[in-house]
């Protein structure tokens, strides 16, 4: 699984939006938090505005209540029913008007215009100053309430509405009203109080009207009527209370319904207000807080990405080019596109890569030159040694007339130089080396007929390719420092062993050997500089080992069990 890289461009994103986040939460909570505190303000203002109309209505209700009382209770109305005790009948006329013009202050110290009738049922008279009202026994019985009832106006399809009262004396008359010496009718029509209704909406943002389950609604002039059925609906599915606040969601609307009712008058009083625009100046300030905070994230996204584009992507070449050079590829280059800081770094980016692989290619072409140089001086080093040797050999071996030695030296002699000599491939079979060994080995031994060898190699081995002449050096050593001091001569050992990449020669002889001193410092000098008073032999076997296969490989020196000296090759393929 590909794992997920955070780069500044996310970081700097989700930092953007961490900040935002609480400030879009704390503002939210605020918001709720102040909106609550707008509506329960709203809510207590409009019910004390609302409780202050029903205080307006009770008080116009309960004075008209209380003048058809007072009205009942003149003592002059008592002597209507003796209007027979009167000698001429102008005296009755004038009484009659007396008691008129005493009605018509009673209605004129009234705020709302109201028709006042008194009934007298002992003498089936009616006294009303604003018209002629005959008695009518039915419709005074049918009517008479100690509470204020709402009639239907007749011949109007409007849903209009006349209040009527009435004062009876005595009391009792309320049970039987034939009985009563005189019943008070106070009348007002509905006007009053939609006029009410309209001074209230004037002042306010809210829908009033009167409400009385099973009668009707009474609502201002310019109410929506549809809206205050639905209201009205709501109103009759709720449980009855004097006074309620609630919540009303209407055509994808939200109102706060508030209802009061009238103890005076028997009816409910109802406002309700459309949230929107109580809660429309908040709004605005919450839809331009939230175009404020878009604004913002836009701006850090923009910002976010400005950064990624001018710092996070040259960052990125950079990396990536890093890791070109890191793999070995010293031709590589950025394109300088930046017009910022990354300008300059990315020029001396392309300069020191450009140094670096000149610098590489140069060691390299001088480590190649060295190697050459130090193949060249090994194999001068060595044909003549072996050359001078054996011409002395051959030139004894005349002058004795050993014919078949002669013969044998210059067939080894022939075989060993045709190897040496051969300069087109710098690397060859480890089975031609052993070769070679043996040539050289034939040769000491026709000089001295006193060395003997043994070769023990695994196939898997001779058929490894190493740098040519890699061995011949070590077995030379062998025989000039080991075995030819010794009169009685000697026994060189040669084998090897393969393990995984890991390959081993071993050269071992039971010649003189040397002490741990001097072994100490023939494995020092194997990994210092070449100097006049160092054998080159075994040092540039050393060398070549390193630069061919890794500075793991190399020459180990040992004592021999055999008492004389072990010298192990050891690479890595």
């Amino acid at each position: 699984m590909k794992e997920t890289r955070w780069t500044i461009f996310h970081k700097i994103l989700l930092f953007i939006v961490l900040l935002l986040i609480p400030i879009v939460l704390l503002y939210s909570y605020s918001n709720l938090v102040s909106v609550k505190v707008v509506q329960d303000t709203l809510r207590e203002s409009l019910v004390s505005r609302l409780s202050f109309l029903q205080n307006r209505l009770n008080t116009q209700v309960n004075h008209m209540s209380r003048s058809g009382f007072l009205l009942s209770a003149d003592p002059s109305l008592s002597s209507v029913d003796s209007l027979d005790s009167f000698k001429e009948y102008f005296d009755v006329i004038q009484f009659k008007k007396q008691l008129e013009a005493r009605i018509a202050v009673q209605s004129n110290t009234m705020e709302w215009p109201m028709a006042i009738s008194v009934y007298f049922p002992l003498s089936a008279q009616v006294i009303s100053p604003a018209s002629v009202v005959p008695y009518d026994k039915q419709y005074l019985e049918s009517r008479v309430n100690s509470q204020w009832k709402a009639w239907k106006v007749p011949g109007t399809d409007s849903g209009r509405f006349d209040f009527y009262f009435y004062a009876s004396t005595p009391y009792s008359a309320y049970y039987n009203p034939a009985s009563a010496d005189n019943i008070v009718e106070i009348r007002f029509s509905d006007s009053s109080l939609i006029s009410m209704l309209d001074d209230y909406k004037q002042s306010a943002q809210g829908d009033p009207f009167l409400f009385l389950q099973g009668t009707g609604v009474i609502a201002n002039s310019s109410a929506d009527r549809s809206v205050v059925a639905q209201v009205t609906e709501a109103l009759n599915s709720r449980p009855k209370h004097e006074q309620d606040s609630f919540n009303l969601q209407l055509n994808g609307e939200s109102y706060l319904v508030n209802s009061i009712l009238s103890p005076a008058l028997g009816w409910t009083l109802v406002d309700f207000v459309p949230m929107q625009h109580v809660l429309m100046p908040m709004k605005e300030s919450t839809r331009l807080f939230y175009v404020s905070i878009g604004m913002l994230l836009v701006v850090g996204i923009i910002t976010a990405f400005l950064l990624y584009r001018h710092v996070q992507l040259p960052l990125r070449i950079l990396v990536r080019s890093l890791k070109s050079v890191k793999r070995g590829d010293f031709s590589t280059r950025i394109l300088n596109r930046s017009h910022n800081e990354f300008r300059f770094v990315f020029q001396q980016f392309n300069e020191m890569t450009g140094q670096i692989g000149e610098l590489v290619d140069h060691v390299y072409r001088q480590k190649l030159a060295t190697r050459d140089a130090q193949l060249k001086q090994l194999q001068s080093q060595i044909n003549p040694h072996f050359l001078y040797n054996c011409l002395y050999y051959i030139v004894n071996m005349v002058r004795l007339g050993k014919e078949d030695a002669v013969e044998k030296m210059a067939m080894n002699l022939g075989d060993y130089y045709k190897y040496t000599t051969r300069s087109e491939k710098q690397e060859a079979a480890l089975a031609e080396e052993i070769q070679l060994v043996v040539n050289y080995l034939e040769i000491q031994n026709l000089r001295m007929k006193r060395i003997q060898y043994s070769i023990d190699l695994p196939q898997e081995v001779l058929s490894l390719e190493v740098p040519r002449l890699l061995l011949q050096p070590v077995v030379e050593n062998a025989v000039i420092h080991g075995i030819e001091p010794q009169i009685d001569g000697g026994h060189i050992r040669i084998s090897g062993k393969r393990e995984g990449n890991r390959v081993e020669i071993v050269v071992e002889d039971n010649g003189i050997g040397v002490s741990p001193e001097k072994l100490d410092e023939l494995t020092q000098q194997l990994n210092m500089p070449m100097r006049q008073d160092m054998g080159y032999g075994i040092w540039n076997v050393n060398q070549r080992l390193m630069l061919s296969f890794g500075d793991r490989s190399g020459v180990r020196y040992e004592h021999s069990a055999e008492g004389g000296l072990t010298v192990t090759l050891i690479w890595y393929l």
